[in-house]
């Protein structure tokens, strides 16, 4: 596991050691408590000899943004059978496989050298993605010194020379059935007098107070003590890697805690990027549970019967069998939906932690902050900072960033302050920025330096200045909706183009930039969104809702309201995504609060911001149907493997429509350099799509009149 054994060492040892303290428990009880558990948790219960299970799991890649949003841009489902016996013996079968893209990836089941569940939370070691690899290369490897990985049980017998303990408190009495099962929660952290190098557990354990077994484990992963990382160069970048787990049993035939969910998400980010995150995630569900007969060989509470790691790789089935596979008890993309990285913040290593002491960072909320270019600015460069105060005043965060457009020549940045208690946050912000005029935009477009570089800047712009307050609640389970009120002064001011063409030299000359109307104003605005983590443009399965409305009054004097509606969902081999933005702004609003369409803007086939009016609305489907065929990934080497080449027919569907309704709104949009749509424009496409629907070929051709039929080389699930 070449990506964990990476996030761990950019894991190191966490910040959160406690000062030198010569206790290990915090308290006698605890102590018998943790004792008496870690007695039963060295062997298996007497009856239980093993299981069988079927394992169905969904691995999902993509990323959080600073703001919070999340996105998927690669899922795939897996089938698995795995077999457990009670001396350690275990071995995970893949059997089935099936999933969806939005770019090309190797398929990530090549990347596990052993099984990605835990089998039991019995024993001295947890062997969580740790499970040696029984392949000669491996061996020569290990001849040549290298030692497979084992994250210490906070159970272990040498668990004393590892952690502390704390809690021991009942969290929650479970009913199963007349009995009462309560249920005690203990807080593992480290001691500081820690031995050689080690991979440990760091988290909470939920406890069966009446069995002494393992309920849940849930926490993160962390390399302790021996030299300084491999990696550790890139910590010093700021870079930063975290292994979470949270691994759920559940009670079997009334004697035993075995494994029924698992969630593994590996979390990897940079301070150019402040609080967005890589991630990568597997989430496992336990189902069809068979207990095996304690086997022939073993005597029970024999010295023998013990728990020990065996030797065993991942087995993967023939790819007739992997895309023949029927059984599936999840849509793809299910699982996965109804998880946050915000889910493990409780737990996590002190930088992404709200608690302990001030914390002060060189960081800023996105890579644009640091470099960027467009065709105002030209290169733009920058640093930022936040600094939490956590413990030191609960909730409340400053942020700033600052940069130099070195073509322009100016200065553009903003200061933030935060605080945060419960569901509402508060927030004041002053700032000079470069905001987009386009159009509804993808939830996670912010512009594109590497379109600038290519010689294709597809934005226009306005130079901002703005001094606003703002109060943000989080609503319904999980934080899911969002109600936003913000209220302030800004002043809109013209940008000039002082980047003339790409920077190397490729491509036409840059547009000049559309006009602004300049002026001073107070501007109010409401925001709701509902799941903003669904978006037609990535993975993440679900409906989203969006209603914004935004007031002018001053010099600049407008309302405007805007609407959008997401759907993506799967349905067995079928996937459908949709998406209506409908806006409205009064006919003498300023230019930049008007609505344009045209081929960068949702209306593939017509010109740039070819239309634009006070009214509008844009409607884009797509339906996929994946063919039975080739949906097996493709082994190049044992660690390589390629997505499954998986074709799909895909039917996309788009629509605009944009409206001047009075004369005065007709020449704004004259003004504009564009024109209404007249009536409703309209096109469709048909393709062939392979690799989970990433690349489609294919046709498309207008609805709405008579014209040619163009070919379509097509990347990515946006229709």
């Amino acid at each position: 596991m070449l990506a964990l054994s990476f996030l761990l060492a950019l894991a190191g040892a966490p910040d959160t050691v406690q000062a030198a303290d010569s206790l290990t428990y915090a308290s006698p009880a605890l102590r018998a408590l943790v004792a008496e558990a870690a007695e039963l948790n060295r062997r298996v219960p007497p009856g239980l000899g093993g299981y069988e299970a079927r394992l169905e799991s969904e691995i999902s890649i993509g990323n959080r943004r600073s703001e919070g949003k999340e996105m998927s841009v690669s899922l795939e489902q897996v089938a698995s059978r795995l077999t457990w016996d009670r001396t350690g013996r275990y071995a995970q079968t893949v059997v089935g496989y099936r999933s969806q893209s939005i770019g090309a990836a190797f398929a990530s089941i090549g990347f596990f050298r052993s099984g990605w569940a835990i089998p039991s939370l019995y024993g001295n070691r947890l062997a969580l993605l740790f499970g040696r690899d029984t392949s000669e290369a491996r061996r020569r490897r290990n001849r040549r010194g290298g030692e497979p990985l084992f994250a210490v049980h906070p159970l272990a017998d040498d668990r004393e020379q590892f952690y502390r303990y704390a809690g021991g408190d009942t969290i929650i009495t479970m009913r199963v059935g007349d009995r009462a099962i309560p249920i005690v929660r203990v807080t593992v952290s480290l001691r500081p007098d820690l031995p050689a190098k080690s991979v440990v557990f760091l988290g909470e354990m939920d406890l069966d107070a009446s069995r002494r077994h393992i309920v849940r484990l849930r926490g993160y992963f962390a390399v302790v003590g021996g030299p300084k990382p491999r990696f550790d160069i890139l910590r010093d970048l700021g870079l930063q890697g975290v292994a979470y787990v949270e691994a759920v049993n559940a009670e079997a035939e009334g004697q035993f805690w075995l494994p029924a969910h698992q969630r593994f998400e590996a979390v990897a980010s940079a301070s150019t990027v402040g609080e967005g995150r890589a991630i990568f995630r597997i989430l496992t569900c336990f189902v069809d549970r068979e207990i095996l007969p304690v086997p022939d060989s073993v005597e029970v509470g024999a010295p023998g019967d013990t728990l020990s790691i065996h030797p065993f790789r991942l087995l993967i089935e023939s790819p007739d069998t992997l895309s023949a596979y029927k059984g599936w008890r999840t849509e793809l993309g299910e699982m996965t939906a109804a998880v946050s990285a915000e889910d493990f913040t409780d737990v996590a290593p002190d930088r992404w932690n709200p608690r302990g002491p001030p914390r002060f960072a060189l960081e800023t909320a996105r890579l644009g902050d640091v470099i960027r270019v467009d065709r105002v600015e030209g290169l733009f460069t920058g640093i930022g900072a936040v600094m939490r105060f956590r413990d030191a005043a609960p909730g409340l965060t400053m942020r700033s960033a600052v940069g130099w457009a070195w073509n322009e020549q100016t200065a553009r940045g903003r200061f933030v302050t935060e605080y945060r208690k419960g569901r509402s946050q508060w927030s004041a912000w002053a700032s000079r920025s470069l905001d987009l005029t386009n159009d509804f935009r993808s939830p996670f477009d912010s512009g594109s330096t590497i379109g600038a570089i290519l010689g294709r800047d597809n934005y226009d712009y306005v130079d901002r200045r703005s001094a606003m307050a703002q109060w943000l609640g989080f609503l319904g389970d999980r934080e899911r909706v969002q109600l936003r009120v913000e209220a302030g002064a800004a002043e809109d001011r013209g940008a000039e183009v002082h980047l003339r063409r790409s920077p190397i030299g490729i491509g036409d000359d840059f547009r000049e930039n559309r006009i602004v109307r300049e002026g001073r104003y107070a501007r109010s605005a409401v925001t709701l969104d509902v799941r903003p983590d669904v978006s037609l443009e990535f993975l993440r399965t679900g409906a989203g809702v969006r209603l914004y409305y935004e007031r002018g009054d001053g010099d600049l004097r407008y309302q405007r309201a805007e609407g959008r509606f997401t759907l993506r969902s799967n349905r067995g081999p079928f996937s459908i995504g949709a998406r209506l933005d409908v806006g409205v702004t009064n006919p003498g609003a300023p230019p930049q609060q008007f609505f344009e369409l045209g081929q960068n803007q949702n209306l593939p086939g017509y010109g740039y911001k070819e239309f634009a009016g006070d009214q509008a609305a844009v409607v884009r489907v797509l339906a996929l149907r994946r063919l039975p065929l080739l949906g097996a990934p493709t082994r190049i080497t044992p660690r390589i493997w390629l997505p499954p080449a998986a074709p799909a027919l895909a039917l996309g569907l788009q629509a605009g429509w944009a409206r001047a309704s009075t004369p005065a709104a007709l020449a704004t949009t004259t003004a504009l350099g564009s024109v209404p749509t007249g009536h409703p424009r309209s096109s469709a496409s048909f393709t062939l799509r392979f690799f989970g629907g990433a690349v489609g070929f294919g046709v498309a051709t207008p609805l709405d009149h008579k014209g040619r039929v163009r070919w379509l080389l097509e990347f990515g699930q946006s229709p």
